[in-house]
């Protein structure tokens, strides 16, 4: 009984050793693990959501009235994005939480295809992951409950999240009739983890 108290102890003993002699290692794995997992659960819950989205996307396009994705949604899509063959779903309202499962409408915008600068975004490590493949002279569909406009893309640009010249819209005379332009924004750089930065990836385009 001794002996085994003795061996069990000793093993104990050469395992706190070797955890304190390789914490920061431990550390670090355990870290990249959890970084791993957090970004994972983002990106499934962003694609879940995206099947629902489209559910209701359908439904509004059947019945022509809004359908929320799910009962206690307080958002509703509003159109349909295609970039790259890739078909997104837009949200209304661009709050942090809408963002989490879709590309979103900033509400102060005009609506997607409407006169005027409409602006949508999206998080860079989930559905706008795919703008860092855009080129100019690109062409982004987007259709609506009442419309489909083609957009070429004319402009890409890196600005600081200070900068919302991007988001007015591209005329200043009061009597001129106010073109259909589309500004998509998401945060830059792409595939970094650092959290909160401080640029934003726009692309802009316009209606053909």
């Amino acid at each position: 009984m001794y002996a085994l108290t003795y061996k069990k102890n000793n093993f104990v003993s050469k395992l706190i050793f070797s955890v304190s002699r390789h914490k920061w290692l431990l550390l670090s794995l355990l870290l990249g693990i959890y970084q791993f997992s957090g970004g994972l659960y983002i990106f499934a819950k962003a694609q879940l959501a995206q099947y629902l989205i489209a559910d209701a996307w359908h439904k509004s396009l059947q019945s022509g009235e809004q359908h929320q994705p799910w009962p206690w949604a307080d958002t509703h899509p509003i159109a349909e994005l295609t970039i790259n063959d890739r078909n997104w779903y837009v949200l209304a309202g661009a709050s942090g939480r809408n963002l989490a499962f879709a590309p979103s409408h900033v509400s102060a915008t005009p609506l997607p295809g409407e006169a005027g600068n409409s602006v949508i975004a999206g998080h860079r490590d989930t559905q706008f992951n795919s703008l860092k493949k855009l080129q100019i002279g690109a062409t982004i569909n987007v259709k609506t409950r009442d419309s489909e406009q083609q957009f070429k893309v004319t402009m890409l640009r890196i600005a600081h999240q200070s900068q919302v010249e991007y988001m007015q819209t591209n005329t200043s005379d009061p009597f001129e009739s106010e073109p259909s332009s589309l500004t998509l924004i998401t945060c830059y750089p792409f595939d970094s983890m650092l959290p909160d930065p401080t640029h934003r990836y726009v692309v802009t385009a316009i209606a053909i």
